[in-house]
């Protein structure tokens, strides 16, 4: 989940699969699609680190996979409903 280049595509491409096949596979045995499995995945991690370390936001967006720090306050903010600022407020 730490790569930022992690993408279905390349998971496939590893797996030697189409896109196609991989998500529906994955799907299948999770329930859940692989960009939403790997948001969550790499959102609870984020959410550990906000509120275990004194980690700044940018240092956590790239450990969780984001290369963009805006980005990764965007999808923190749309998946959690606060940015991570406010988390780490609300969590202590």
């Amino acid at each position: 989940y730490m790569i930022p280049e992690l993408s279905l595509n390349l998971v496939a491409y590893n797996i030697n699969v189409s896109p196609n096949h991989f998500s529906t596979i994955f799907k299948n045995g999770t329930g859940e699609a692989f960009i939403d499995y790997l948001t969550r995945i790499r959102i609870k991690k984020a959410n550990e680190y906000l509120n275990s370390s004194p980690m700044k936001t940018y240092e956590i967006a790239e450990s969780v996979g984001y290369a963009d720090s805006h980005y990764f306050s965007y999808i923190f903010k749309k998946t959690t409903g606060l940015t991570p600022s406010e988390y780490r407020k609300n969590s202590k």
